[in-house]
């Protein structure tokens, strides 16, 4: 069948690891049907957006030629599309009608295959949980090329297999999944300073008249301050009137350049971290739904400032009774080495369904860290594992580039199962 096939280097948006693959970019199902036939192991992969080697095999297959919106209805607020769809192009289809994601990562310019197979989260995990729990149902290409209706009700043990499952168990070919209502593309932000980390942490754990919440915490400030920081609630505006709803995107700036060294390093992050606060002023207003939601997209190719090394995001998430002491040790095994997290964001989790065992939040607390690649930070990473496992939590795959191959505790006798797929089972196998 004729559809490109490229040889070429692919890295996550971290531009770390990079490897050379084959990544075919079919158009239709029988195109999937003819590659998956082909290999016998491969990776789906979106817009390349994964911060880690989550979607990097020797053999891909990207899905962004499978971009049909295949029905939308404004009035129940269910749509249905293909998986190389991007939440963006979805947005600016349904926020006119008063549409909004009742689950949204920290960026929109994903797909919706990416979105269920990380079954992502966002800033009100305690009360609408990861994508999954607005997922009616999806069609997914296994193995051997059949097609399978996947929802809660049918082929159910497939359908919570590939919500956070990573990709292995077949290629996600589209989905429905419902929206939420809103009725404003205003936020009612409310911004809480913390001089240090009981205050941080007893902020973020105290507001729950606020539907979202997370917290930038100053990495670096030692002594009286270790864990200074601010939390951002918000909750939807209520809105006024019946005009269709304007979303607005401020215009991006732009990294035009990978600069030849890292533009980010620990003295630049403690200039950052000093600024930061004075930019985020505490009290109440108003912001805009694309700053609050999705910050990191307000600069395009932002992660070209790491430079040619590219970085390391570390993400892990802690059980409610082990979270206040395991992210301080985790905040002091930072201060104590040569490393520093330009970005460092801290949120709360709450219950899962029981069912949703791939997914990665636990009832408890996340951090989430972006490290330049220097020398020295899988030495950093290795003890960041250990404390993370002392604790009885889990690392974030879809963020993950160096972990130790235990710590996505998941099952191995599922994944034992599948012969085609690489990536994941390559880090469950030895547990």
């Amino acid at each position: 069948m004729d559809y490109p096939v490229k040889h070429q280097k692919l890295a996550g948006w971290a531009n770390y690891p990079v490897i050379e693959a084959d990544v075919a970019t079919p158009g239709n199902y029988d195109q999937v049907r003819d590659y998956v036939a082909k290999n016998e192991r491969l990776i789906a992969r979106g817009n390349g957006k994964s911060y880690g080697d989550a979607s990097l095999a020797p053999h891909v297959l990207s899905t962004l030629a499978l971009r049909r919106m295949i029905h939308f209805d404004a009035v129940t607020g269910e749509i249905e599309c293909e998986a190389g769809v991007l939440l963006s192009e979805i947005l600016a289809e349904v926020i006119p009608h008063g549409w909004f994601f009742y689950v949204t990562p920290g960026i929109k310019h994903i797909t919706v295959g990416g979105a269920i197979a990380s079954d992502v989260h966002g800033k009100n995990h305690p009360t609408h949980g990861c994508f999954s729990n607005y997922l009616i149902s999806f069609e997914l290409m296994t193995e051997s090329g059949k097609i399978v209706h996947c929802s809660k009700i049918e082929h159910a043990d497939l359908f919570w297999k590939t919500c956070g499952g990573m990709g292995w168990t077949g290629i996600i070919l589209s989905a429905r999944f419902r929206l939420r209502p809103i009725r404003s593309t205003q936020m009612d932000q409310h911004t809480v300073w913390a001089d240090n980390w009981e205050q941080l942490f007893g902020a973020l754990s105290g507001r729950d008249s606020y539907e979202y919440a997370a917290a930038w915490v100053d990495s670096l400030a030692a002594g009286a301050q270790f864990g200074r920081g601010a939390v951002f609630f918000a909750n939807h505006a209520e809105g006024q009137g019946s005009e269709p709803l304007v979303f607005q995107e401020k215009k991006p700036g732009n990294v035009p350049f990978t600069p030849p060294v890292s533009l980010i390093n620990r003295w630049s992050t403690r200039i950052h971290n000093t600024m930061y606060l004075r930019k985020k002023p505490p009290g109440d207003y108003p912001v805009d739904l694309d700053s609050y939601f999705y910050p990191l997209d307000g600069v395009r190719n932002w992660n070209r400032m790491y430079g040619p090394r590219g970085f390391v995001q570390y993400q892990f998430c802690l059980p409610e009774q082990n979270a206040f002491d395991g992210i301080a040790r985790a905040l002091q095994a930072i201060q104590n080495s040569p490393d520093a997290p330009f970005l460092t964001v801290l949120k709360r989790h709450g219950e899962r369904p029981a069912e949703a065992k791939y997914s990665f939040p636990i009832k408890g607390y996340s951090l989430a860290l972006d490290f330049p690649r220097t020398r020295s930070i899988f030495s950093l990473v290795r003890k960041l594992d250990e404390i993370v496992w002392a604790a009885e939590g889990k690392i974030y795959l879809t963020k993950d580039a160096g972990s130790d191959k235990k710590m996505g505790r998941v099952e191995v006798a599922d994944f034992e199962e599948k012969k085609w797929w690489s990536a994941l089972k390559g880090r469950v196998e030895t547990l």
